[in-house]
């Protein structure tokens, strides 16, 4: 039984008189419990541990580099043009893959050249025409198919794990791996959210299947942009790829960022100028005349 002591309901006036001065009382920590600190919901461990918080990737990394402006942007896309092509017909061919072709594909091309990338993925395809092959194959059988493109256990091991996801398995025709179904997801940033959620899809990758095949305004950042972008004095010299992408894809207007993303890829393989290390990797395009980018006021 518990005794429950009452407070006599007249007090005396000396009693009221110190209880009035008195301050309220902290409520009695029950015997036997532990103390329980509540954190805000945004603050991490570390930062209620006094340590910064780490800064989001998807926060402008640049926010006082004005670089390129929206007018270079669309002049360099006219210049690039006048040198390679109109590239945009090439919007119709990329549309019409599957999201799943394109992720897988863009996997496949880590590491190695668009051209070996390329024979890489139509092995594959010629050899496992479907994913649900390419799942049900014994070991060592994909692997092969691709070893062409370097790194060909870790890539098949992350393509394995996408067509085993529950949000592919199963999703297409007949039972096949499917991601189709993001094409109704209007929410850009829950598109980035899922194919980002796979191992080995950083962003470049994820932008490259945004733009090309789902037809996003997207400005993917590869080896090429980012040295022709830092040339051109768009990004900082210490810019990484991931922090490029964040600035670029703000600063590019949407309406040239696929036919600017295509140009410099093109130029940086075709300029001594403007490629990496002045190594071509399509000397059969080589720029007869000067840069187009050298009478371009870089800003």
């Amino acid at each position: 039984m518990v005794k429950v002591e009452r407070i006599p309901k007249k007090a005396s006036a000396a009693a009221k008189a110190k209880a009035s001065k008195a301050s309220t009382p902290k409520a009695a920590k029950p015997e036997g419990s532990c103390k329980i600190e509540v954190l805000p919901e945004a603050t991490s461990r570390k930062a209620a541990s006094g340590k910064a918080k780490v800064k989001s990737a998807a926060e402008e990394p640049y926010p006082d580099w004005a670089a390129p402006s929206r007018e270079a942007a669309v002049e360099a896309t006219a210049a690039l043009s006048l040198a390679h092509g109109d590239v945009e017909h090439k919007k119709a061919t990329e549309q019409r893959k599957s999201i799943l072709d394109s992720l897988v594909r863009t996997i496949l091309s880590q590491n190695t050249t668009d051209k070996t990338s390329l024979v890489a993925f139509e092995r594959l395809k010629a050899g496992l025409p479907t994913w649900s092959e390419v799942l049900a194959a014994p070991a060592g059988v994909a692997e092969e198919l691709v070893r062409c493109g370097g790194l060909a256990e870790v890539k098949m091991e992350r393509v394995r794990a996408i067509l085993a996801d529950p949000r592919v398995a199963g999703r297409g025709t007949a039972g096949e791996p499917c991601l189709e179904w993001l094409h109704g997801e209007r929410d850009d940033a829950a598109v980035k959210r899922t194919l980002s959620s796979f191992k080995g899809v950083g962003p470049k990758t994820v932008s490259c299947v945004m733009m090309f095949t789902m037809g996003r305004a997207e400005f993917p950042v590869d080896t090429h942009v980012l040295h022709i972008a830092k040339m051109c004095k768009w990004l900082p010299e210490a810019a990484t790829r991931e922090k490029a992408y964040e600035h670029l894809n703000r600063r590019v207007p949407d309406e040239v960022k696929f036919a600017l993303h295509v140009l410099l890829v093109e130029h940086g393989k075709c300029c001594t100028r403007c490629a990496k290390n002045g190594k071509l990797q399509k000397k059969e395009c080589a720029l007869a005349g000067p840069c187009p980018l050298l009478d371009l006021s870089c800003r």
